[in-house]
């Protein structure tokens, strides 16, 4: 089945769906909730088949979270510093894993990737930690069912409800998940900085005498 108006196959729609996803947990910049959103937009339109777009979209986001996972919690990225385009990742996943500020727990692999970088920041803490890998794998899909729930599903309401043609229903879906996570993480990067400015304002004293 090919999509309509476009001479790209379904299957292979689906395929570079897939292979986006996983690379997005390496290269955050790789906007792979639009695709997923657009595949639910298009489940909608009859375009691609619901069941496949869920199962590709989570297969690829738990596909790539234990992969980062074990890159991580086996030492592996002084591979990736052998070469140029290698050292270029490893800076860009330190990077992502400072600005979150992810803690290596369960819950943070699966709460943490709804934010923008959160995924790939909350996977590598969890592997730099050595958490159990079984363990990890459950979390990981977990957060990934959910993730795939929320993007699939934004796009499916957006291109059931909306009476507007595929590609429009899909930017609007777009446009309302990446508000929806600028927001989240303007909340929470507010909250930070309020509780940085608290303890900077009142920083304990642990040498004075009690009253």
């Amino acid at each position: 089945m090919d999509l309509p108006g476009t001479d790209i196959p379904a299957p292979l729609y689906l395929l570079v769906m897939f292979a986006v996803i996983v690379v997005d947990v390496i290269l955050p910049v790789v906007p792979s909730e639009l695709l997923v959103i657009g595949a639910g937009t298009m489940s909608a339109h009859g375009m691609l088949l619901l069941p496949f777009a869920v199962v590709v979209a989570f297969a690829g986001s738990w596909v790539g979270d234990v992969a980062l996972f074990l890159l991580f919690r086996r030492r592996l990225t002084h591979f990736l510093d052998r070469f140029r385009w290698g050292r270029s990742i490893h800076r860009g996943l330190r990077n992502a894993i400072e600005k979150a500020g992810s803690s290596p727990t369960y819950a943070a692999v699966v709460a943490v990737r709804f934010l923008p970088g959160g995924r790939t920041a909350s996977v590598a803490v969890a592997g730099i930690a050595e958490l159990p890998l079984r363990p990890f794998m459950l979390a990981a899909a977990g957060g990934g069912l959910l993730w795939t729930a929320w993007l699939v599903g934004l796009g499916f309401v957006a291109g059931a409800s909306t009476g507007l043609p595929a590609g429009v229903s899909a930017l609007l879906g777009m446009a309302v998940g990446t508000l929806v996570g600028a927001i989240t993480a303007a909340i929470l990067a507010l909250k930070k900085h309020r509780k940085a400015k608290t303890t900077h304002e009142h920083p304990e004293k642990p040498g004075s005498d009690a009253p």
